[in-house]
């Protein structure tokens, strides 16, 4: 540990941000800088250096392989209901598919009282999903058309808040709520449809890019789950040597919320 190291001790339980020199305030360009497994080597290894601006202390209620779970996925999620949207109880929120983004966003919807509806191609993730308190289920396997489900589910009105990270940047667009928010965070498929976007300017409607987010929310994040003992999904745990195994499960969408590498 270095000499000048104040807010830490030798042994404390540590997370590190995906983005090292994104501490706090506004995302700029310098503290994109670097990301953790883009420009920067990320953590699948056995020993790491960071500033100490750029780790926060991991509460005791979370294992290490728990803890693994929260800086990017979690950080997302909480980035665009939270620091973004300041979700409200009865606000209503549309997640596509069940893995890590989606899985902390109906969590950390559900902590704040929202209503969430949820899309996934798997009758069995979406009994999982329920479990969890997800409010509506839509399968976009026998429901293509699930924009139109989504408005039937809110009266005609649409989702005030969606996370988009499935490429459907079109449909989500006919299912978000005039003055909604939709929340692009990356596309797992790729899509053949150009959005529409001359009606957004007079339905009010706003398009957020969502880049991770900060350590001070990743550290707002660790608070509130201890505080209100929730648990993060972490639907495998592999060991350092089966990282082909664990990045073919990724690769195959069998999952079912985060997938963890124990290292060491």
């Amino acid at each position: 540990m270095g000499a000048g190291v104040t807010r830490f001790q030798v042994g404390d339980r540590v997370a590190v941000n995906f983005f090292p020199d994104w501490a706090d305030g506004d995302f700029t360009a310098v503290k994109m800088h670097r990301s953790l497994g883009g420009s920067t080597d990320g953590v699948l290894a056995e020993y790491i250096v960071f500033p100490e601006n750029a780790v926060v202390k991991v509460p005791d209620s979370f294992s290490f392989e728990e803890a693994a779970a929260f800086p990017c996925a979690g950080v997302t999620a909480w980035h665009s209901l939270v620091a973004q949207a300041q979700l409200r109880p009865g606000d209503t929120v549309l997640l596509q598919g069940t893995g890590g983004v989606s899985i902390f966003g109906l969590q950390i919807a559900k902590l704040f009282g929202a209503q969430v509806i949820i899309t996934s191609s798997s009758d069995e993730k979406l009994a999982q999903a329920k479990a969890l308190g997800a409010d509506h289920l839509i399968n976009y396997k026998t429901t293509p058309d699930w924009e139109d489900r989504v408005r039937e589910l809110t009266q005609g009105e649409g989702a005030l808040y969606i996370l988009e990270v499935a490429g459907q940047l079109a449909r989500s667009l006919r299912a978000l709520k005039p003055g909604g928010t939709v929340f692009q965070i990356g596309q797992v498929s790729p899509s053949d449809e150009v959005p529409n976007l001359r009606m957004v300017p007079l339905l009010t409607q706003r398009l957020q890019g969502i880049y991770v987010g900060s350590a001070q929310m990743l550290a707002d994040l660790f608070k509130a789950f201890d505080a209100n003992q929730v648990k993060p999904v972490v639907s495998q745990v592999f060991d350092f040597n089966q990282v082909p195994d664990a990045l073919a499960h990724m690769g195959s969408g069998a999952h079912f919320g985060k997938i963890v590498v124990r290292v060491g």
